[in-house]
């Protein structure tokens, strides 16, 4: 397979193998421990973020020979996400979707879709100003249902999952929805670009995953092979969003035809400024989500 055509980038969690190669103690039940305050950098010291890096990476150029361009994560902290790009270059990172109490923790309100550069203060929201933002634009993955995704689960403990995620099967596992889910982003009234993030995570296994994954395997090469989209890795993606975008654009998903029998339309709207969305339910409009966008305000887990 040629180089260009595929890219090998980091994923970022925090696993007993890690912590004890850096010279720490694992202080947590499993060797993988899921919680947001055990596998991921947000639950360590500054110091011990920049150590877990450092031993990443020399481990990743020990089997690679380079360092990655593109790291992921379900989240990544400004701190982390900062010494990433000052001594290891990467140009691009991703974090999850939105989502309410999904394997004990909850990420809501940031930038809907496409991508941004993220405050120095705060990884979850852009900044405003150039001065103020980490210059790694950040994508979210996992292809949420811009329509159904938001209230499902809603009054319940957690929110369950409508993805273009291969696994699940009123999702990115049905041949009906993904072509529904890629029609909205590529015929659909956009601002600046459309973007989508196709995959799985490989826990999930071949048998789950393996029959959606080829279905929109199959739409993608046919909407590629009409000039309709442009296919990338997450490096080159990054690499011309920092190419055509000095700040983060304002960009839309508009979506004026459901998939079920609900009728319900809707349109996200993102900027460095705020995110709204707007549905339309059985005749009436109506704002189902704004939040507002401030460089000045840290996350929690700054320091």
């Amino acid at each position: 397979m040629p180089a260009d055509t595929f890219e090998i980038g980091a994923w970022w969690e925090i696993p007993q193998p890690l912590v004890k190669n850096s010279g720490y103690k694992w202080r947590e039940r499993f060797p993988w421990d899921w919680h947001a305050d055990v596998g991921f950098a947000t639950g360590y010291s500054p110091k011990e973020r920049e150590k877990f890096v450092d031993t990443y990476m020399t481990d990743f150029n020990k089997i690679f020979g380079y360092y990655p361009k593109s790291v992921g994560s379900w989240f990544i902290d400004a701190h982390t996400l900062q010494f990433m790009y000052e001594r290891y270059g990467i140009v691009a990172s991703c974090n999850c979707k939105d989502q309410i109490g999904t394997d004990g923790y909850t990420l809501w309100g940031g930038y809907w879709n496409q991508g941004y550069y993220p405050s120095k203060k705060n990884a979850y929201m852009p900044a405003q100003n150039p001065q103020n933002q980490i210059p790694v634009p950040i994508f979210r993955m996992l292809g949420s249902d811009p329509i159904h995704q938001y209230d499902r689960g809603l009054g319940g403990k957690w929110q369950r999952v409508v993805s273009l995620e291969p696994v699940y099967k009123g999702g990115g596992g049905d041949p009906d929805w993904c072509k529904w889910y890629f029609d909205a982003f590529v015929n659909g009234a956009a601002m600046a670009y459309d973007y989508i993030q196709a995959g799985q995570e490989n826990s999930f296994t071949w048998k789950k995953m393996g029959k959606g994954f080829e279905i929109q395997m199959s739409m993608i090469a046919k909407l590629k092979q009409e000039s309709k989209i442009n296919d990338q890795t997450l490096a080159q993606t990054g690499q011309w969003f920092k190419d055509n975008f000095k700040v983060t654009p304002p960009t839309s998903v508009t979506v004026l035809k459901d998939n079920t029998d609900k009728d319900l339309k809707t349109i996200w709207f993102n900027s460095r400024f705020y995110r709204g969305n707007l549905l339309w339910e059985k005749g009436t409009m109506r704002f189902r989500d704004i939040h507002i966008f401030d460089e000045n305000f840290a996350s929690y887990y700054l320091n």
